[in-house]
């Protein structure tokens, strides 16, 4: 089904599941789709016609049941499938990354990092080792890994995307601020961390 959703959609079904969660731990089993327009400040209309599309019916004057939504949202974006990348890049972002522990909880799992800079190949990173960015391709093979989270300097990403595509990753979800060119059957998703925080400005600092 994730693949019939627009990403707009799917942006705001990961939003309700933030919402839902909050929810579950504070142990309130009922949520209305009133209650989530009001938190995200959009249309009410909006929140009931995303959640019929994932086909989830709540009850009138009761909403929608947390836990039932929650796993549903989950289900459907794919949260419970285990999907194991690299970090390409063990800067301060990359190590960053690497370190958030909230990933595993939505099916990411990072393996390890990668590297040119000798004085970083060989450490590890909260059990994460940092490998010569030249044993990527060896690495791919062993342990069957298509993701890529690259967070390179922008001078070499592009040459990094390239290589790293030739060694095996199929997607890639970019860091690094320019855009990819890469083979058609690459997937990236570029991270407009810049770009973010502009909006931001433009919507809430006058």
């Amino acid at each position: 089904m994730k693949s019939s959703l627009t990403q707009r959609a799917i942006n705001r079904l990961t939003q309700y599941h933030t919402i839902l969660r909050d929810y579950a731990k504070k142990g309130i089993k009922n949520i209305t789709s009133s209650q989530i327009s009001i938190l995200l400040k959009i249309d009410e209309t909006q929140v009931r016609k995303d959640v019929k599309s994932i086909n989830c019916k709540g009850k009138c004057k009761v909403g929608y049941t947390v836990e039932e939504l929650k796993t549903i949202i989950e289900e459907v974006l794919d949260y419970k499938i285990k999907k194991r990348a690299y970090v390409i890049g063990a800067g301060n972002l990359g190590i960053a990354l690497s370190k958030y522990s909230k990933f595993s909880e939505f099916g990411l799992e990072i393996l390890a990092l990668f590297d040119v800079d000798s004085d970083k190949i060989g450490k590890d990173i909260d059990g994460k080792k940092i490998y010569d960015l030249k044993l990527l391709r060896e690495k791919i093979i062993e342990s069957n890994v298509e993701i890529a989270i690259l967070t390179t300097p922008n001078k070499v990403a592009q040459e990094v995307a390239c290589y790293i595509t030739e060694c095996g990753i199929k997607y890639i979800w970019n860091f690094a601020p320019t855009i990819l060119s890469v083979k058609d059957d690459v997937k990236v998703w570029h991270e407009n961390l810049i770009g973010s925080f502009l909006q931001f400005c433009a919507i809430s600092i006058k």
